[in-house]
C-alpha cells in the first residue's frame, strides 16, 4: 500500500505481510513507544500483520513536539490510520493509556461512519465509565516526585525508573503522556456493537478484576474478560498466554 510517509511514521510496519488476512494495530502505554510490540511482529502467525502505533515526542520520532491535549490527538491519529483501514480487516490493542486511546479512537471511527476495528483488546485499562473520578494530576511534579508517584502507581521498580537512561531517554515522553493522560475526560455514548476483550493481571495494584469485567458494559457484542498472572506490565512476561488469548478471540486456528 502507498501512502505518505507522514502516516507511516505514525503506523510502523515492521514487518510487512502483505498476504495477511488481518492487521493488529498495537497502542503503547504512556512513556512506551511502538518497539515494545517488536516481537509479535514475528511472534505472532503469518496471517496477521502487526501495526505499532508510534506516537510523536519519542523514540524514532524524538525530535517531534509531543502531543498534549487528548482530543488533538485522537482527531490527528484518526486521520493517520484512516487510509489503513479499508483494504483487509483489522483490531485494536491498547495497553494501559493505550487502551483508552484505542477505545477512544474506536468511537471517533464510528462518529466518521469509517470501518470499524472486528475486535477491541483493552489491557491493563480501567473501565473509564466507571471512573468518575481522575487521579490526582502528577505531570507537573518535579522529576524525582514525579518518578516516586510513577512507581507507586503502576509498580514500575525505582531502580529502573531513576536510571540516567531512563530520565534522558524515557521521562520527557512519560511526563507528556501523563499530561496528555491528565486532558482526558470521558464522555458517555451509547455501546460499540465491536466485540471486545478486557485483559487484567493478578497482581495489577490499578486494574482490578472488576473493572476488568465492566469493560462488558462498553459493548453489545461478544464481551470477553481475561486475568493474566503478573503485575501491570504483565504483557512483557506472559506472551505465550496473551497470544493464545488473542488468536482464540480474533477466531484464528
Amino acid at each position: 500500500m502507498s501512502v505518505p510517509p507522514v502516516y507511516r511514521r505514525w503506523v510502523t510496519c515492521p514487518e510487512p505481510r502483505p498476504q495477511a488476512s488481518l492487521r493488529l494495530f498495537c497502542f503503547h502505554f504512556a512513556g512506551g513507544d511502538a518497539s515494545i510490540y517488536r516481537l509479535w511482529t514475528t511472534q505472532l502467525p503469518a496471517a496477521i500483520e502487526v501495526c505499532p502505533i508510534e506516537l510523536p515526542g519519542r523514540a524514532t520520532r524524538r525530535a517531534e513536539p509531543p502531543i498534549t491535549d487528548f482530543g488533538t490527538l485522537i482527531d490527528t491519529l484518526a486521520r493517520r490510520v484512516l487510509p489503513f483501514l479499508k483494504e483487509r480487516p483489522f483490531a485494536f490493542f491498547g495497553h494501559s493509556f493505550g487502551g483508552v486511546i484505542a477505545f477512544e479512537l474506536t468511537r471517533t471511527l464510528r462518529r466518521l461512519g469509517a470501518p470499524m476495528p472486528v475486535r477491541l483488546f483493552l489491557s491493563a485499562c480501567p473501565a473509564l465509565h466507571r471512573r468518575p473520578r481522575a487521579a490526582p494530576p502528577i505531570s507537573h511534579l518535579p522529576d524525582t516526585e514525579f518518578l516516586e508517584q510513577i512507581a507507586l502507581r503502576f509498580g514500575t521498580p525505582r531502580e529502573v525508573l531513576t536510571s540516567q537512561d531512563v530520565r534522558e531517554t524515557v521521562l520527557p515522553a512519560l511526563r507528556a503522556d501523563l499530561f496528555l493522560a491528565e486532558s482526558y475526560r470521558y464522555v458517555p455514548e451509547p455501546p460499540l456493537g465491536v466485540p471486545l476483550s478486557s485483559f487484567g493481571a493478578t497482581e495489577d495494584a490499578t486494574v482490578g478484576p472488576q473493572e476488568v469485567r465492566e469493560w462488558g458494559e462498553q459493548t453489545t457484542a461478544d464481551f470477553r474478560p481475561r486475568m493474566f498472572p503478573g503485575n501491570h506490565f504483565y504483557l512483557a512476561t506472559e506472551r505465550p498466554r496473551l497470544y493464545q488469548a488473542l488468536l482464540e478471540d480474533l477466531q484464528f486456528p
